[in-house]
């Protein structure tokens, strides 16, 4: 997210007209005052084929150098996603039907790697509206303009002011994710009570030999703690593991049925403190038991066991 940010400068803004189904189409002349400072584009849902996959293709008319990398593609040509694999020559198919030749990779920190990125002219082929656009790129406009442009009626928000909602989206998960650990350190001191207690019950003959030979309270207590403490390493390295392999896999699932730049990722923190977290919350629910076991003489331990 930070990458993401950094991105952006605060003089940059995105421009659309909103519309029923989504961005409505308009030429440039409504947004010409901006022409010095602009890159209008095409975003669109297409049919890739012969795969029949259904993409997102764009395209960015990049003369001025509005952006921070240079987005133009001129032709028939397409550059494919970093996740799209097909090359050569291809059909894009939405109202009309355009040939196209996959020509290379595209990344970029502002659209998705595994979107399609064309050429205005084939875009503009298959919508059929010809020299016009339905979103358009603007750095360095005043307040004048930009009241100007939304006088007309689009609608025009600040890349950054966009990155920081989703940013503050990402920070509130985090905060709810941390929440989560206290009602599962709870049951995590649970479970360690009540192995720690059969436990004592199932050794309670060897413990006793313990004592008679010597051993002192202190090692009988870190003996016990010791078994919660492995048994709860062995489960909060399989927790950590599951929840690396979960978000990567909401992101893979996610990616598949929406168009997302985003990957869900645990972070190092959460994992270190839920970690910690399970090997606290075992230890104070195994010393009850092990604190018990600890007071009781050698010969009831003995008897106890013998009985």
């Amino acid at each position: 997210m930070d990458k993401l940010k950094d991105s952006f400068s605060e003089d940059t803004y995105l421009v659309t007209m909103p519309g029923q189904y989504g961005p409505e189409f308009f030429d440039q002349m409504p947004v010409n005052e901006i022409a010095q400072s602009s890159s209008p584009g095409i975003l669109i849902d297409a049919t890739l084929e012969p795969y029949g996959t259904l993409v997102t293709v764009f395209a960015v008319s990049e003369s001025q150098r509005t952006l921070s990398e240079h987005l133009e593609t001129n032709g028939p040509y397409v550059l494919a996603g970093e996740s799209f694999l097909f090359a050569g020559n291809a059909i894009l198919r939405d109202q009309a039907a355009a040939g196209v030749n996959i020509s290379g990779r595209f990344s970029s920190t502002i659209f998705p790697s595994d979107w399609l990125l064309c050429s205005v002219e084939t875009l503009q082929t298959i919508t059929g509206h010809s020299g016009e656009f339905n979103f358009v790129i603007i750095k360095d406009v005043n307040i004048d303009q930009r009241r100007m442009i939304e006088d007309l009626g689009f609608y025009v928000q600040p890349l950054t002011g966009i990155v920081e909602f989703l940013d503050s989206g990402v920070r509130e998960l985090e905060s709810d994710a941390f929440w989560v650990l206290i009602p599962s350190s709870f049951v995590i001191a649970v479970l360690a009570y009540a192995f720690i207690g059969s436990e004592t019950v199932d050794r309670r003959h060897d413990i006793g030999i313990m004592k008679t030979i010597g051993a002192g309270r202190w090692r009988v207590l870190s003996y016990l703690l010791t078994n919660a403490l492995i048994i709860s390493a062995w489960g909060g390295l399989v927790g950590v593991a599951l929840g690396i392999v979960l978000s990567y896999g909401i992101s893979t699932v996610a990616s598949s049925m929406f168009t997302s730049v985003f990957v869900v990722k645990a972070s190092e923190s959460l994992l270190l403190v839920s970690f910690a977290s399970t090997l606290g919350a075992s230890l104070v629910g195994a010393l009850g038991p092990a604190l018990k076991m600890t007071l009781t003489s050698p010969v009831d331990d003995l008897k106890e066991a013998a009985r």
